[in-house]
């Protein structure tokens, strides 16, 4: 894996870097790092310390690193002196469960889905495009919001019917094959 020719991008106030490099041909990786993790190891072929990474085909590489910029403006760790607000629970379907919740001024979305065994908290950003509308979060501020989301009766409750099983659990649990 090379770098791409595309520069990388600073974002000083938010103290990232989004580092592009060549996947395949016709294929970009772009990760998302924040300046320490980066420094730390400053290879992104080896470094797997960053807060979000994205493949996306050469030819929307510009158009995408202009999203991402606008996405990451404004990022920062979160403020673990705020208490966390439900705001709403989706569970229609039996396989991913969403939570929507607030931390102070800013929004979140946390995501299980039993099928992966695989929970995650991203950023709610109002008015960008869909796929620019979900942030990514240092790894230690998402664990954090899954561990506290964890102790509001409601949250826990409806995640409780959403376990980290097997497929095979699963697929007996709902009568059909994953």
């Amino acid at each position: 894996m090379t770098l791409s020719t595309q520069p990388l991008i600073i974002l000083e106030a938010e103290q990232l870097l989004i580092i592009p490099e060549q996947e395949t041909e016709g294929l970009v990786r772009i990760k998302v790092y924040e300046w320490d993790h980066f420094f730390y190891n400053p290879d992104p072929a080896v470094n797997d310390s960053q807060i979000a990474q994205y493949s996306v085909l050469a030819e929307t590489l510009d158009c995408t690193l202009e999203n991402l910029k606008e996405m990451y403006a404004g990022w920062s760790r979160i403020n673990k002196d705020a208490s966390l607000k439900l705001v709403g629970i989706h569970n229609q379907d039996p396989q991913v469960l969403f939570i929507q919740f607030a931390l102070g001024e800013r929004y979140f979305i946390y995501q299980r889905e039993t099928a992966l065994s695989r929970e995650t908290v991203r950023e709610e950003l109002f008015g960008k495009k869909e796929a620019f509308r979900l942030r990514a979060l240092n790894p230690s501020d998402e664990q954090y919001l899954i561990s506290n989301l964890k102790f509001i009766p409601k949250a826990k409750n409806a995640i409780s019917f959403y376990p980290q099983s097997s497929r095979k659990h699963l697929s007996e649990l709902y009568g059909q094959e994953l």
